[in-house]
């Protein structure tokens, strides 16, 4: 005789609710006491997250657009397998408490978004800095910074280890100490620079948007001079420095006779999960992609575009079917933009919205997934 396996109704429940969308969720908490403590329990999170991560329709693309007179507003939109999907949605802004001149999303992780607000026009750091996750329209402003009076770039990181959320921030000319901020600390602590990051012959950032973060680490690519190219790892869990090889015969920056023709941008961003490292002098794109974490030989180059005279590219996601959103500058208007891989074809993105003027400045998008964190 076959017995039924029992499986305890709670068990049950969680399994449902981890399938269902932040919205709905948000909306069940009214259902009872107990629904409310469930969907609020960090395991519960962190559970529904990692489900969120495999499914298509948990993932959207945020943007902040500028409108003259009308100020910021931030917009998401649906990914399919083939694209981006024209279903607009306006988010509620983060609140914010001061007045600001600017504001700027450097990065995201798992729906959390780093933003600094800019108290004046001249200000290269920000005065302040909050996470907010547009799923939940929640927010927290971030302690202050020690030493303001430099020029940083950041990154957002989930430590597993230690199950919490932390920020690195990084002098992009190595003169001063990286700081770390562990939101369960409540206070930024300064790093000292160990031999990566200190060799005697100057350091310069490249890629300076964000600080990418996969595989347990922050990155970005060092250079002690244009012979001397690096990137540059740092383990959140640890707090340890690494190198990355980069690849093989490959100048990322070009030789110093070349220079005078065309500046040059260097950038790193995160595609589909792994690293990927590119290049721009407003005629050629490049675009190299590491299949496997740490190997030299996995370094595939993924894209040669013409620029099309764009000052700035950034690659912002890769669809199942090949195609590479970028996000391009062109004579200080920002457009985002897809390609398919072999650059034959081209579509500009937003194709058609009513509620979207052409005419207004697009920033900031980033690929994120919907959750309760």
């Amino acid at each position: 005789m076959v017995t039924g396996i029992h499986i305890p109704e709670e068990e049950i429940l969680v399994d449902i609710l981890t399938r269902l969308p932040v919205k709905s969720l948000l909306r069940f908490k009214c259902v009872s006491e107990s629904w409310k403590a469930l969907i609020s329990d960090p395991y519960f999170k962190r559970k529904h997250l990692n489900h969120a991560k495999n499914k298509l329709n948990f993932q959207k693309f945020l943007f902040k657009t500028l409108s003259p007179g009308k100020g910021y507003d931030f917009y998401c939109a649906s990914l399919s397998p083939n694209g981006l999907v024209n279903d607009f949605r306006r988010l509620d802004r983060p609140s914010v408490s001061t007045s600001f001149y600017g504001l700027k999303v450097y990065c995201c992780c798992d729906a959390l978004f780093l933003i600094g607000i800019h108290s004046e026009y001249s200000c290269y750091e920000p005065t302040m800095f909050f996470l907010w996750n547009p799923s939940t329209s929640e927010s927290m402003v971030l302690p202050r910074l020690g030493s303001p009076l430099q020029v940083s770039t950041y990154g957002l990181g989930y430590d597993s280890i230690s199950d919490d959320y932390k920020v690195l921030r990084i002098d992009q000319e190595g003169m001063a100490p990286d700081e770390i901020l562990a939101l369960k600390s409540g206070s930024w602590r300064k790093i000292d620079h160990p031999s990566i990051r200190s060799d005697g012959d100057g350091f310069t950032m490249f890629g300076r948007e964000y600080l990418p973060f996969v595989h347990g680490a922050f990155h970005w690519l060092g250079f002690r001079s244009f012979v001397n190219e690096s990137m540059d790892s740092f383990s959140i869990s640890d707090e340890t420095y690494g190198r990355i090889p980069l690849p093989k015969n490959v100048r990322i920056y070009p030789e110093s006779s070349e220079l005078s023709f065309s500046p040059v941008e260097l950038g790193m961003s995160i595609l589909r999960g792994m690293l990927c490292l590119f290049n721009n002098n407003t005629i050629i794109f490049n675009l190299w992609i590491m299949k496997e974490y740490g190997v030299q030989e996995s370094w595939t180059k993924l894209l040669t575009i013409s620029s099309n005279g764009a000052s700035f590219i950034l690659p912002k996601y890769r669809f199942s079917n090949g195609e590479t959103l970028l996000w391009y500058e062109v004579d200080e208007i920002k457009r985002i933009t897809y390609r398919t891989s072999d650059g034959l074809t081209d579509q500009i993105w937003p194709f058609n919205c009513d509620d979207i003027d052409p005419a207004i400045i697009t920033y900031d998008g980033f690929v994120y997934t919907e959750s309760l964190i």
